[in-house]
């Protein structure tokens, strides 16, 4: 099976999305705060995830033109869904680094609403998950079990992660504890268990999932448990 691969990082500024990145963030811990310009997607962050924000004081909202540059990265987002519909190859949107990752999955959980069905589309949109990350189980299942309320089937692709070096290095300049797992056995403790969960939500038909590993133990797990 083909897949075609995007990083928002080419379709979408950086600094716009490490401005979006933390305004989610700060609506998790008040959900009472309103951000005008979100529309409907899944949940982003879990009560585990790593609080990385850029100020201790409430961020200022986008401006017109963040805005409307969020806009864009969207409309090109739908046209590469739209595009990969056409040609029947779904869509892997790539992890990043975490100063960015919650925008990345607010928009891969929005185009994963507009464009996943248990219709012809099928499974088309896929968002990736690192398993390094202390959250990543939690966020899986968060968002898993609410694209199931909503009969929309959730693409994932798994991977250990590739930004440790900075993740550590990042959380240690702002006096935070590490969201990397303390060592590489956590890791793979991780990455089996969401891959298990992942495909039993597969075989119960509520959604698709790509076990992406180097790792030739995960790998034989599956294959016994599952094949």
């Amino acid at each position: 099976m083909s897949f075609a691969c995007v990083k928002i990082t080419a379709i979408c500024p950086v600094p716009l999305l490490e401005r979006v990145s933390t305004l989610l963030r700060w609506k998790h811990i008040h959900p009472k705060f309103t951000l005008d310009w979100q529309g409907d997607t899944l949940p982003i962050l879990a009560p585990e995830s790593h609080m990385l924000f850029d100020t201790k004081d409430q961020p200022t909202p986008l401006t017109p033109d963040e805005e409307k540059s969020l806009s864009l990265a969207e409309h090109r987002l739908w046209k590469l869904c739209e595009e990969s519909r056409n040609v029947g190859v779904p869509l892997l949107v790539d992890a990043e680094y975490l100063t960015v990752q919650p925008a990345i999955d607010y928009l891969t959980y929005k185009a994963s609403l507009a464009f996943n069905s248990h219709g012809d589309g099928g499974t088309l949109v896929y968002g990736t998950v690192q398993a390094y990350l202390k959250d990543s189980f939690a966020r899986i299942k968060l968002a898993m079990d609410e694209a199931a309320k909503r009969n929309v089937p959730l693409g994932i692709k798994l991977v250990r992660g590739a930004y440790i070096v900075r993740e550590t290095a990042l959380a240690s300049t702002l006096g935070l504890p590490s969201p990397i797992h303390a060592c590489i056995q956590d890791t793979h403790k991780c990455y089996d268990k969401s891959a298990s969960f992942l495909l039993e939500s597969a075989v119960a038909n509520k959604g698709c999932v790509v076990l992406a590993t180097h790792n030739m133990e995960s790998g034989t797990k599956k294959v016994i448990v599952f094949g």
